[in-house]
């Protein structure tokens, strides 16, 4: 484990069994991408205790578990246990990386990101072994989306139509998540100011 205890940091709080796991190590990444140290434990409680317990413990006021068949909870220390400021299902490993990521926004006050449901940057794979696999893969996959885009172009009246409902949707989901971000940052204000 990363041992940045002299630093205030973020605290992330394990299950056992994802010590070497690729959801955490994913989390790791997206704090250091943002900037914000971090430090680990072991803990055998239900993911929400952890989350708050790694809050309580983080001079930066937040802290993330992981555990519970894959989920990642994002917590801050004046938030209920059972009221975290995001929890989430981790599906793919990128999404590990965002969760990471938010938790140092939170850190930082600024907007979370969307938790999109396709990966389009390069994450730690299953298996080192396979890390160049996995770089074919995205290529791949990065070539199959052109060749579908090129298909789509073909038709442009209805490519014209999904492409405005696209944006219309992402628009929407993207204002509710800054609109989220914002409440849950005057939240938080309102209850350091009562206190």
């Amino acid at each position: 484990m990363v041992d940045q205890s002299n630093k205030p940091s973020v605290y992330i709080g394990l299950q056992k069994k994802y010590e070497s796991n690729h959801l955490f190590y994913n989390v790791c990444y997206g704090l250091e991408e943002e900037g914000i140290p971090f430090d680990s434990y072991f803990s055998e409680d239900k993911v929400n205790q952890i989350a708050h317990d790694a809050a309580q413990k983080s001079r930066l006021g937040v802290g993330i578990a992981v555990g519970d068949d894959d989920q990642i909870v994002i917590q801050h220390k004046k938030m209920n246990v059972d009221n975290p400021f995001f929890k989430k299902k981790i599906e793919k490993y990128f999404q590990a990386k965002i969760m990471g990521s938010n938790a140092a926004r939170l850190v930082k006050g600024i907007p979370i990101k969307e938790i999109s449901k396709e990966d389009d940057y390069y994450t730690i794979s299953k298996s080192e072994d396979t890390e160049n696999n996995s770089v074919t893969k995205n290529i791949e996959k990065n070539t199959t989306k052109s060749a579908e885009k090129n298909i789509a172009n073909s038709n442009s009246e209805n490519n014209e139509k999904l492409d405005s409902k696209k944006n219309i949707d992402s628009n929407d989901e993207s204002d509710a998540v800054k609109e989220i971000t914002k409440l849950v940052m005057e939240t938080l204000k309102n209850i350091e100011n009562s206190n």
